[in-house]
């Protein structure tokens, strides 16, 4: 893999997610960001475009493939698939690129790691795609709606079956839509340091445009960002986190209030962590804990950068119960638990390909787990917001059913602290807001709040 050679690290990033490594957001901060800085920013984004491009189209790529492989796309080896996959994208998505050049880059990849039947085989393959293009049979709207929505969509055959017994198939075909739409990048001012006003007017000089959020009141959409998130003169100042508005809603819900003691018991990278500090005006205390050394020290940067100083850092694994010192101690508690990410696929669209129906079941054991660990550490009188990046039912509705079953000294509370333009779902009164990204445009999330009993 070398810098200049931006088809060989998207490949080596889709083989990478395909043996289970990581996400993708892991894999790019962990190991491609330094190899991201190096490069020019036309071979950085054109890599960006054939990574993001390949994960949001792969089951179409994946029909034709079907289509015109002889032995069938399963009996192709992994690394040759994303090969092949990388030039139909190229083919079929990409204006710019020849189909004679994404031909010959899939055969010259090929020829670094696979015999020459294999070489042979790629070429043979891709020319007759190009050649037969206006052949391709899709599946039939009408005779299989959810076929054709899965292929149409590139979504698993299974979440589309799934999502559509839930919400209908129009609104799945919305939903799907949506997750594919590129996203802009979502910013959250840092309002211990600037205005979202100065921000912006930054942000400007380096993007295509910036918008306000329309809810959050910390938020600006960027789209057509020309420079690299840590090259930024205003990231190095601590101006701003990334963070979807949905994110920042989270914090919103916590509602906390300057002088409080609050938890963020699953701080992760400190994107919530920041803005509660924020909204505390930097007075009080914060315990950012997380079971994961190397995301706390990262954590602990950022809060640095940020200017956040009522943070202390506390590593601890939610599967064991904490110490009787936390009990009875918070004010606020957040837990921002970790979950399928099935509301943040069109950030994420590996995601589609990776989870599974177990993944959920697995999921709600541990989510129940670490919500009861926490519930410890409210204070009678005191808040607990539980949050997901999911929009499954196990996750979300039986976790707080289970918690509220096992836990009478906690009622649901209306959600309060979300911004008065913020259309809220009717059973927010209730204690549970849905945030469906084909509805309210922004990632999708689930927010339940709990009111300890006195």
């Amino acid at each position: 893999m070398t810098v200049a050679d931006p088809r060989s690290i998207a490949c080596d990033i889709l083989n990478s997610l395909d043996a289970g490594r990581s996400t993708l957001d892991g894999l790019i901060t962990e190991k491609f960001d330094p190899v991201f800085l190096a490069m020019d920013r036309r071979d950085r984004n054109f890599t960006y475009a054939l990574v993001y491009g390949v994960l949001r189209t792969r089951g179409k790529l994946d029909w034709i493939i079907h289509r015109f492989s002889k032995s069938g796309i399963q009996k192709i080896d992994p690394p040759v698939l994303n090969i092949l996959r990388c030039a139909l994208f190229q083919i079929f998505s990409m204006d710019r690129i020849p189909p004679s050049a994404a031909v010959n880059t899939a055969v010259s990849l090929s020829k670094k790691t696979a015999p020459q039947w294999v070489v042979r085989f790629v070429n043979g393959l891709l020319r007759n795609i190009i050649r037969n293009q206006a052949d391709i049979t899709w599946p039939d709207r009408t005779a299989d709606p959810l076929l054709w929505l899965s292929v149409e969509e590139s979504f698993p055959l299974w979440m589309v079956d799934r999502w559509t017994k839930r919400f209908g198939l129009e609104q799945t075909h919305a939903l799907c839509r949506f997750y594919n739409r590129i996203p802009p990048v979502a910013m959250r001012t840092n309002t211990l340091k600037v205005s979202r006003k100065t921000l912006a007017a930054a942000v400007l000089p380096v993007a295509d445009s910036v918008d306000f959020t329309p809810y959050s009141p910390e938020g600006i959409l960027v789209t057509g960002l020309k420079a690299h998130i840590q090259e930024m003169d205003a990231f190095a100042k601590g101006w701003f986190q990334v963070q979807d508005e949905a994110a920042q809603l989270v914090s919103h819900a916590v509602a906390p209030h300057s002088g409080e003691t609050v938890m963020d018991a699953c701080a992760g990278l400190g994107g919530k962590t920041g803005h509660l500090a924020q909204l505390m005006k930097n007075a009080g205390t914060i315990t950012a804990m997380d079971s994961h050394t190397g995301r706390l020290e990262k954590l602990e940067i950022q809060l640095a950068r940020l200017g956040v100083s009522i943070a202390s850092i506390f590593h601890h694994d939610l599967n064991q119960a904490l110490d009787r010192k936390h009990h009875l101690l918070y004010d606020r508690v957040l837990i921002d638990a970790p979950c399928s990410g099935t509301g943040v696929i069109r950030r994420n669209p590996d995601t589609r390909w990776s989870v599974t129906p177990d993944d959920f079941i697995r999921y709600r054991e541990n989510q129940q787990r670490y919500i009861d660990n926490v519930s410890a550490c409210v204070r009678p009188g005191g808040t607990l917001v539980y949050a997901v990046c999911s929009i499954e039912p196990e996750e979300t509705d039986d976790v707080v059913s289970g918690f509220l079953k096992t836990h009478p000294e906690f009622t649901a509370m209306p959600i309060s602290g979300i911004p008065d333009s913020f259309p809220l779902a009717a059973d927010a009164a209730g204690g549970r807001l849905r945030i469906l990204s084909h509805v309210h445009q922004m990632d999708g999330f689930f927010i339940a709040a709990f009111k300890k009993n006195e």
